[in-house]
């Protein structure tokens, strides 16, 4: 069983990953008070996001607010499919901002 400092929770909340110009929209799996995996939508171009990259991500929460959160990269993984490419990432939490902290804290 895999260790983690906080409990995951699994759900679904619609995200955005912004990288500079790029932005990769997709669905938060699971998260937890510090961390999340997302997955994101089928690409056409490979991309390529390297372990320890800090990176802009934008969650919906239920109540349909928007929090923008910093994060990091802890892993990186490519989907081929017949439609293109998705890729999975989970996600360190950078100072998690007080509402999507008031949300999690609502979960438990």
């Amino acid at each position: 069983m895999e260790k983690r400092r906080f409990e995951r929770m699994d759900d679904s909340l619609d995200a955005k990953i912004v990288m500079g110009d790029s932005v990769y929209s997709g669905i938060i799996m699971n998260f937890s008070e510090k961390g999340l995996h997302m997955v994101t939508a089928t690409l056409f171009n490979v991309v390529e996001i390297a372990p320890d990259t800090m990176l802009d991500l934008k969650c919906k929460l239920p109540s349909g607010e928007t929090v923008d959160m910093n994060c990091q990269v802890k892993w990186f993984r490519q989907k081929p499919s017949p439609f293109g490419v998705s890729f999975s990432i989970g996600m360190e939490i950078k100072e998690p901002p007080l509402k999507y902290r008031e949300f999690i804290g609502a979960m438990h």
